[in-house]
This record gives C-alpha cells, sequence and structure tokens, in this order.
C-alpha cells in the first residue's frame, strides 16, 4: 500500500457576499457542499447545560451524518462578554479562527491573546480554553473528525473534582 493511497484533498474556502461572509464551501472527492452560515445561525445554537463547563454557544456547520461530508467537523462558536469556555482536553486536534472579537486562549498553562484573523492550531489532548474580554467573541473552529460526536470533551474542573472521591483499594 502506498502512504498516500486512501489519501483524499479536501479544499476549504469561505464565500463572501458584499464583503460579508455568506457561507463556507467544502469539496470533497465526491461532490462539494454549500453551508448557508447566515441560515444556520438562525436556529438555536447549542450550549452546555452544566455552567461551570463556560457559557459558549456554538452552531455546528459540518458533521456527519447531518451533512454528508467527511473527514471535517466546523462550526462557529460564540463567548459572550467576559465569557468563558472551560479548560478541557479531546483527543482530535482543533482549529480556531478568530471572527470577530478578542479575547485569550490558553494552552497548557500558556495563555495567548486573540484578536479577529488569528489563527490558533490546537494539539490533540493538549488541556486549552477560551477567555473572552469585554466584548463578544466568535470562532470558526475545525476537527479533522467525520462527526461532532466523535468528540469527547474532558473538563478540567470534572477530572479534578472525581479525582478526590476516588478511594483506593487497600
Amino acid at each position: 500500500m502506498k502512504l498516500f493511497e486512501s489519501f483524499r484533498p479536501i479544499t476549504v474556502s469561505s464565500v463572501s457576499v458584499n464583503g460579508q461572509t455568506a457561507g463556507i464551501i467544502v469539496m470533497s472527492s465526491s461532490k462539494p457542499l454549500i453551508v448557508d452560515v447566515g441560515a444556520q445561525s438562525q436556529n438555536t445554537p447549542s450550549s452546555f447545560a452544566e455552567r461551570e463547563r463556560g457559557n459558549v454557544s456554538w452552531h455546528t456547520l459540518l458533521s456527519s451524518p447531518g451533512t454528508k461530508t467527511t473527514s471535517l467537523t466546523a462550526g462557529i462558536a460564540t463567548c459572550p462578554p467576559q465569557g468563558t469556555l472551560a479548560l478541557h482536553r479531546h483527543k482530535q486536534a482543533e482549529l480556531y479562527y478568530i471572527l470577530s472579537g478578542s479575547g485569550e486562549v490558553e494552552v497548557e498553562g500558556q495563555r495567548y491573546p486573540v484578536s479577529k484573523n488569528n489563527l490558533v492550531w490546537i494539539p490533540g489532548d493538549a488541556e486549552h480554553g477560551v477567555f473572552c474580554n469585554d466584548n463578544e467573541l466568535s470562532w470558526l473552529y475545525v476537527f479533522p473528525e467525520d462527526s461532532f460526536d466523535n468528540i469527547v470533551y474532558r473538563f478540567t474542573s470534572e477530572v479534578k473534582g472525581l479525582a478526590g472521591k476516588i478511594k483506593p483499594n487497600l
């Protein structure tokens, strides 16, 4: 088997209408898919029921089986002023492309200031979180995964809380 025998190139680009991002085009080896980001943002966003996980909300735009796409899961997350996405991990690497606002992204204990047009790469299993300033922060997130359902979030505060409840068998 050749090293790249099963490699399928994927092209991702944004579509602009009157200077505003109108959608995202993803092309796989079968056919492209155009997602109307504006229409998706009219749907009720997802959020965590547990407030200690943060008050971020998100719209997943690409994720099978909801979309006929493979290899990538993508969406737009929004954090309110002074909001957070609590420190967490997942096995997949992740990209953040900052669409608007400013804040900080913490990766493995180091905080980095971010603002519009910044791209952040987060290695798989790296502890990370988002901390907003006085304005709303929005970012495009991308995972190298077929479905958002395959992303298992492990929140640091929950893991630490669980560790104190485990009693060794003596």
